[in-house]
């Protein structure tokens, strides 16, 4: 992807540390998942940073929170583009346990299984009903990849951790 080696280039000149994240994470972990974006994770100090880069490649922002930015192309060819917004520590902490793909041509971290678990477990606290099925189903295969049962403790400690018991009291039933 033509998109991925110029945010490669802008960030590798400028020193600033992204990971790929979301579907596309999610495709290259091995669970099969259609996405219409591309998520990256990004330092929130480099946040001005990424607006500038996403405009000078041809993407307008319409959406910004303090833990999201999310852009669309100017051109109908292009995939629109969501940065999820992490301290320094955070993205450190997933940097230093994700892996790396050239799958899109130049060498790229890709969010680990755990990463993608949590991150998973905290979009499930916020999801509407239709985003949850989803996640859910993510969420159940990156388990397997895991080798995590949803009815062992070491899940409820995930969920109480990222998510909430809820999450997991609904997901260990469907173990049952």
């Amino acid at each position: 992807m033509e998109i991925i080696r110029s945010i490669h280039a802008a960030a590798s000149k400028d020193g600033r540390n992204f990971i790929l994240i979301g579907g596309h994470a999610l495709n290259v972990q091995g669970i099969s998942r259609s996405t219409g974006d591309i998520d990256f994770m990004v330092n929130r100090a480099d946040s001005q940073f990424w607006r500038g880069t996403l405009s000078s490649l041809g993407y307008d922002i319409f959406h910004e929170t303090s833990a999201f930015i999310q852009s669309k192309p100017r051109s109908l060819a292009a995939w629109p583009i969501d940065l999820m917004l992490v301290s320094n520590e955070t993205i450190l902490k997933a940097s230093s346990e994700a892996t790396t793909t050239e799958i899109f041509g130049p060498s790229i971290k890709v969010a680990s299984v755990a990463s993608l678990i949590a991150m998973k477990l905290h979009a499930l606290k916020y999801a509407d009903p239709v985003r949850a099925l989803k996640d859910q189903s993510d969420l159940m295969e990156l388990l397997k990849l895991a080798g995590i049962s949803a009815l062992s403790e070491q899940f409820r400690q995930l969920c109480v951790k990222y998510g909430t018991i809820e999450v997991y009291e609904r997901l260990s039933k469907l173990q049952q």
